[in-house]
């Protein structure tokens, strides 16, 4: 499953996002437009351990290690 992951300049995650499945409609996507250059946003796939994680603060922490490091 891919996961779209937008970090803050300190590397943190701010915020994650599960691409759908199905096409919605043919032409529907969602993302994220950071303005803010220390903001950047990786799509990912999503391991599997981690697919029905609930807790947004604790996929946050485990994403963390599946990101690049600051800087790179």
């Amino acid at each position: 499953m891919k996961i779209t992951v937008l970090t803050g300049p300190d590397g943190n995650v701010l915020a994650t996002l599960r691409q759908p499945t199905h096409e919605l409609n043919g032409k529907v996507r969602f993302g994220f437009t950071p303005k803010d250059p220390g903001l950047k946003v990786y799509e990912i796939d999503l391991p599997s351990h981690l697919e029905h994680e609930e807790s947004a603060e604790q996929l946050h922490r485990a994403l963390k290690e599946h990101l690049p490091r600051p800087g790179r």
